[in-house]
């Protein structure tokens, strides 16, 4: 959420474009290169400085062309361009703004929190493994007893003995891996291991694994030996972690439901909502767009100070400067990001004025 709250806290007024940054034809590069030029004069038009455009300019002449269907969100201030993100796929539409907050809230749902994971290419040697803990990763090597380890064709008591000598190395490698990413598992608080390698290794490690089965998934596509293409079990990992936030952000629905059911953990609608951020007592903010769009809000030069009137950003800042209305989907994802607060979009979500919140304790 770092990126967030750096874009939050800056000075305004922000240039926030979305487009559609695809590179899957022939002309790409030239559809781009319009598709800019159409819109740097919407921004223009709007009243956003040259500096400012000059620098969007820079960032998108710059930039190395995605592979195949991507978005991009771009938001710049002054001459400094804040956020230059790739998307994983385009937005619905083009889309650019000059105001006086940034555009966040789809950036903020494109970013949801990082997923903890551990990631293993193990073979019968010993295993690479690959940790992150939600901000860095790391990367790290296991290798055990190296010899012997293939089984080789004989007879008698001597080539019993080897097999058998084959077997405890390889036991022994794979129970050092095992114990290594039980490790990190516990270190990153990992959501999720992806078990990938040598079949056979793999699924040793994963049967001396102690931990819950629905956390480990094996993966087939790399390997340690020189050569391996690994681009397909990166693109099955990268799916998986998709997945798995897509599913915590159903989960948070569902939670945001029960708890509204029950007149627990949750509130709804602008009035309770802005109350919950400006305490600070936000958990996961719970948008339908489409419902909350053109809806406007007070806020002030403070971002987790944000009202349905003026005077009750006034009282929770002081004496604040900049107070003024501003759309309500911008200052609510801007108050998001101050406070650490998950967010969660939803076309379908069924929530009074198109905002809801899971609170982190009752008020």
């Amino acid at each position: 959420m770092s990126k967030l709250q750096d874009v939050a806290t800056a000075p305004g007024p922000f240039a926030s474009v979305y487009l559609d940054a695809s590179h899957d034809t022939e002309d790409a590069a030239k559809v781009t290169e319009l598709r800019w030029r159409g819109l740097r004069d919407q921004l223009a038009n709007q009243g956003a400085p040259e500096e400012t455009l000059a620098a969007l300019d820079e960032a998108v002449s710059a930039a190395d062309p995605p592979a195949g269907k991507a978005g991009r969100v771009l938001i710049a201030s002054g001459a400094q361009v804040l956020v230059d993100q790739t998307l994983p796929v385009p937005p619905p539409a083009d889309v650019t703004r000059f105001s006086s907050l940034p555009d966040l809230l789809p950036l903020a749902s494109y970013l949801p929190p990082p997923v903890p994971h551990v990631v293993v290419v193990a073979d019968s040697s010993g295993a690479d493994l690959h940790s992150f803990d939600g901000r860095a990763d790391l990367v790290e090597t296991v290798r055990g007893k190296q010899h012997p380890l293939h089984k080789i064709r004989g007879g008698g008591w001597a080539h019993r003995r080897l097999q058998q000598r084959v077997e405890d190395t390889v036991k022994h490698n794979v129970k050092q891996v095992a114990e290594e990413v039980e490790r990190l598992v516990r270190e990153v608080r990992a959501e999720l291991v992806v078990l990938g390698g040598e079949v056979q290794a793999r699924s040793a490690v994963h049967s001396e694994l102690d931990l819950d089965d629905d956390l480990v998934v094996e993966v087939e596509g790399a390997g340690l030996a020189a050569g391996t293409d690994d681009e397909q079990f990166d693109n099955a990992v990268r799916a998986l972690i998709a997945q798995h936030q897509q599913q915590r952000d159903a989960d948070a629905v569902d939670r945001f439901r029960a708890e509204r059911g029950r007149d627990g953990l949750a509130v709804e609608g602008l009035a309770e909502v802005t109350d919950a951020l400006r305490q600070a007592n936000v958990d996961t903010l719970v948008v339908n767009t489409g419902v909350l769009a053109d809806q406007l809000v007070w806020t002030s030069d403070r971002p987790d100070q944000v009202a349905v009137d003026e005077a009750g950003v006034r009282e929770g800042a002081g004496s604040p400067a900049g107070v003024a209305r501003n759309r309500a989907e911008d200052a609510l994802a801007r108050a998001a990001a101050v406070t650490g607060a998950q967010v969660v979009v939803g076309d379908d979500i069924e929530v009074l004025q198109g905002v809801g919140a899971i609170l982190r304790h009752r008020p």
